[in-house]
């Protein structure tokens, strides 16, 4: 099995970003319906239509291919945010919110985050090599900072944010590893939202 897979940000064509769009939802899809042994490049490109040899053009790894989709899944959270921002009158009422939203939705996909996090694990030691924001979960859980300013910040000062920022960020990372193991949701809510109101009261 690879180690060493980096996830590279590049800028593609139109047609590349398409197929490494589908790449990335088979493998979710496979994930899902069947964890990380599920998930093969060549059960991957067949069901994203493409030859292995052109999903080789994309990742070196299935464990690359994983990373990609967690991160992935960050970028998407960050848009449904944007498109639907969360009610709340003070930015850990909002930021509670989405977690509760991110996790649940995690409880229900066991298998899908088990997958992602085995992988991420795995290759963290070369992420690390190469992206300095690797660490503080994937990939410093942007939507976080943005649910904190996406309204009122109640007179929080921009320092306050960021480093509530990256310590909830480190222990949503946490929390998403325990759940994906088997740890009751609502708990881990629950320290996420104890958590989030005393470093933002």
């Amino acid at each position: 099995m690879e180690t060493q897979a980096q996830v590279v940000q590049r800028i593609l064509s139109p047609a590349r970003a398409l197929t490494r769009e589908r790449l990335i939802d088979s493998a979710i899809a496979l994930a899902t319906e069947g964890g990380y042994d599920a998930v093969t490049i060549r059960q991957v490109a067949a069901r994203a239509g493409v030859s292995v040899p052109t999903a080789y053009q994309h990742v070196s790894s299935k464990d690359q291919l994983l990373v990609e989709a967690l991160m992935t899944l960050g970028v998407r959270s960050t848009e449904t945010l944007r498109q639907r921002v969360p009610a709340g009158e003070t930015p850990a009422d909002r930021l509670v919110q989405v977690f509760r939203r991110v996790m649940r939705d995690a409880s229900r996909k066991p298998l899908l985050y088990q997958a992602m996090y085995r992988a991420y694990v795995v290759c963290s030691p070369a992420l690390v090599e190469t992206d300095a924001t690797v660490g503080f979960g994937p990939e410093r859980a942007k939507w976080i900072g943005e649910t904190l300013r996406a309204g009122d910040t109640q007179g929080h000062s921009e320092e306050d944010l960021e480093s509530a920022s990256r310590i909830l960020s480190c222990l949503f990372l946490g929390a998403m590893v325990g759940v994906a193991a088997g740890r009751d949701v609502e708990e881990a809510l629950g320290i996420l939202d104890e958590t989030t109101r005393r470093l933002l009261p």
